[in-house]
Order: C-alpha cells, then sequence, then structure tokens
C-alpha cells in the first residue's frame, strides 16, 4: 500500500497546477509583505478610468528605475502565474461547461 501512497504523493508534485499554486501562493505573500495593499487600491481608485493602463506602465517602469527590481520581478511572476493558472483553467472548465449545456 506504501507504493500506492508514493505514487500519489509523486503525481501531485509532478503536476503543474501545484507548481503554479505554489509559486503564485509565494508571489502573493512576498507582494503583501513589501506592498501596502490599501494605499495600492487608494491610487487605482484616485486615477481615472481611462488612464489606467499608462497609470500601470509608468508605475512598474518607475519602479523599475528606481532600483526597485525584486518588487518588480514578483509582480511580473505573480502576474504571469495567474495568467497561466487561468488559461489552464479555462482548457478545463470550458468542455464540461458545454457537456453540462447539452444536458
Amino acid at each position: 500500500m506504501r507504493r500506492v501512497y508514493y505514487t500519489y504523493a509523486l503525481s501531485i508534485f509532478t503536476h503543474a497546477m501545484f507548481w503554479q499554486g505554489v509559486f503564485l501562493s509565494v508571489a502573493t505573500l512576498l507582494l503583501a509583505k513589501w506592498l501596502h495593499v490599501e494605499s495600492i487600491i487608494h491610487n487605482f481608485l484616485s486615477v481615472p478610468v481611462g488612464n489606467v493602463p499608462g497609470y500601470l506602465y509608468h508605475s512598474f517602469f518607475g519602479a523599475v528605475s528606481h532600483g526597485e527590481l525584486l518588487t518588480a520581478m514578483t509582480l511580473v511572476l505573480a502576474g504571469g502565474v495567474a495568467i497561466s493558472v487561468g488559461y489552464r483553467l479555462m482548457h478545463e472548465i470550458a468542455p464540461r461547461l458545454l457537456h453540462l449545456s447539452r444536458v
């Protein structure tokens, strides 16, 4: 029975979604530690709606140019993993939703 448990544990550790979840949670914890979430929300709400992409662009490159490379890299990692997880989840869920709509 021990071999079954080892095989199951290996199947979990080798699954891509497991590692994406680990990286996303670590990136979220690092961002929460380095950034004050309330001030980010306040800054987003103070920007007019049409200027948000420009604000994000200037904020990110301002952080990079002022030496906050670790924060910028963590933000890029979290964004990339979040997009990848969303993409994979949609590919897993979409066929099931189509199947349910036929029933």
